[in-house]
């Protein structure tokens, strides 16, 4: 029996809260919040110059949570910061040898974790799961947007 859109959706944000909660569960251990978690995540698996600004743009983290989590990086040893060239004060972000060490420490178990849970799903059944999602959420916010607009117009509140 076919569901209805609704309960579809129902159903795909009941899962993007599960994992919220098993990456929640995950990090737990650490004593980290799971924001903190994203940015060494981000400072351990991905390639590339990282900024405080970049990661705010690529992962949907706010500034000041991640203005304050790196400084405290900084402080505790774990990261220093280097200008960027050509930028009036942006600054990329680097690991120390013990940054390094303790970030993956964190990660590398629940990246193993991804790889091998990643591993029990066909090719095709991921591409098609992260299109679909890629396509929720631009459609969600083009129609939020839509709908905010249109009640400022018409003066009522969303």
């Amino acid at each position: 029996m076919r569901q209805t859109a609704q309960e579809e959706l129902k159903l795909v944000i009941q899962q993007i809260n599960e994992l919220t909660k098993i990456y929640h569960n995950a990090v737990s251990s650490h004593h980290i919040s799971e924001n903190e978690f994203w940015i060494w995540y981000i400072l351990i698996l991905t390639d590339g110059e990282h900024s405080q600004q970049s990661i705010c743009d690529a992962w949907f983290l706010t500034k000041q949570t991640v203005n304050t989590i790196v400084g405290n990086m900084v402080k505790e040893g774990y990261a220093i910061l280097a200008p960027i060239q050509g930028t009036k004060n942006r600054k990329s972000i680097h690991l120390t040898e013990q940054g390094r060490q303790h970030g993956e420490q964190i990660v590398l178990p629940i990246a193993y974790a991804e790889q091998r849970a990643l591993g029990r799903i066909r090719a095709k059944e991921l591409a098609a799961c992260t299109s679909a999602l890629r396509k929720l959420t631009q459609f969600l916010k083009e129609e939020i947007s839509h709908a905010e607009s249109e009640s400022n117009s018409e003066g009522w509140a969303f």
